[in-house]
């Protein structure tokens, strides 16, 4: 017997006699790809538009969260992502990253097409390059303290407040990647350090939170390199 009934109709999730509303509600036999292919591309629209855009994942233990994500360890699996050969089983992050860097290449190529083809670069013609850097990072937060899970020693890192109100991770290192299998290859480093243990629940329990972030900085040239 059920105890939660899930109703992606009328998109409402309704346990004992008490029924929420959400603005989405996914069966619980939703795949991963069609979770993603639902959830991610307009994310991905503003992230690439220079948005922040976030994915949050919170339930209690085993119920999910990494497996939904995709930050579990991909060790068998780097060197496919880029190409977009996924496993049932990958989650959302994977999927994002080869969608990002296939959209920024592809980006890329256009625009330098549409300048080869542009004679004169008239007012109104196709004048500019597109590159692109991207490094990601990845941090756990353990009880009060917050580590950089790319980094062997485990030192507390401090948070301040930047000149434009942000928050910053003092110490936090970022890494270039220029690739989808790259980016994979900094979230699998990162998860074996995560600290888990065992609950009543969950053998392997990610006994903290983390938080895997992916900077994108876009640049404009001429063709002349300026």
């Amino acid at each position: 017997r059920d105890v939660v009934d899930v109703n992606p109709f009328d998109r409402t999730v309704t346990l004992s006699k008490r029924k929420f509303t959400y603005d989405t509600v996914f069966h619980p036999s939703v795949n991963q790809k069609e979770l993603y292919s639902n959830l991610a591309p307009p994310l991905l629209d503003s992230f690439l538009a220079g948005y922040n855009a976030t994915v949050l994942a919170y339930g209690q233990t085993g119920s999910g969260k990494t497996y939904t994500m995709g930050s579990e360890a991909h060790s068998g699996n780097l060197g496919s992502f880029q190409s977009g050969k996924f496993r049932e089983s990958d989650g959302l992050i994977p999927r994002f990253l080869s969608d990002l860097f296939n959209s920024l290449n592809k980006e890329r190529e256009e625009a330098e097409k549409a300048i080869l083809h542009s004679s004169d670069c008239a007012p109104g013609g196709v004048s500019s390059l597109v590159d692109f850097k991207i490094s990601a990072s990845f941090l756990e937060v353990y009880g009060d303290d917050i580590y950089d899970l790319l980094e062997e020693e485990r030192t507390s890192l401090k948070i301040r407040e930047g000149s434009n109100k942000d928050t910053i991770v003092v110490g936090l290192k970022e890494q270039v990647v220029s690739s989808a299998d790259e980016a994979m290859g900094v979230l699998n480093k990162g998860t074996m350090h995560r600290t888990t243990g065992e609950t009543l629940m969950n053998f392997t329990s990610s006994r903290s939170h983390a938080v895997f972030t992916v900077n994108l900085h876009k640049m404009t040239r001429n063709k002349e390199g300026e």
